[in-house]
């Protein structure tokens, strides 16, 4: 019965990262992996330089990240960091709680 439930676990671990596509390297040399809460990337992405830019022309922002835009439904959102020229566009999800993630960015 627990292989069952261990090869189950498995399988859905392997199904639910599958499509998932790598980070820019900025990003994973921060230690950023998509799944991670926003506010702790956030925090990462602050400490090493990186500004976030005011959400524009989203038809509302994300509670308590004013930077973040989202769609209507609150679950397509995302926000755009600079430094030194250069931006990432990060794409987050929403957890049933309302919590913010990082799916992917480029």
């Amino acid at each position: 019965m627990k292989a069952i439930l261990l090869a189950g676990t498995l399988y859905l671990v392997l199904v639910s990262t599958a499509g998932a596509q790598p980070l820019p390297t900025e990003l994973a040399q921060l230690g950023i992996i998509a799944g991670m809460p926003y506010a702790k990337a956030k925090r990462l992405l602050d400490a090493a330089g990186w500004h976030a830019k005011p959400a524009q022309g989203a038809p509302e922002s994300l509670d308590g990240f004013p930077e973040v835009g989202c769609q209507k439904d609150g679950k397509q959102c995302a926000t755009t960091f600079e430094k030194d020229g250069q931006q990432i566009a990060v794409r987050l999800g929403t957890t049933l709680a309302g919590q913010p993630f990082v799916q992917s960015a480029d």
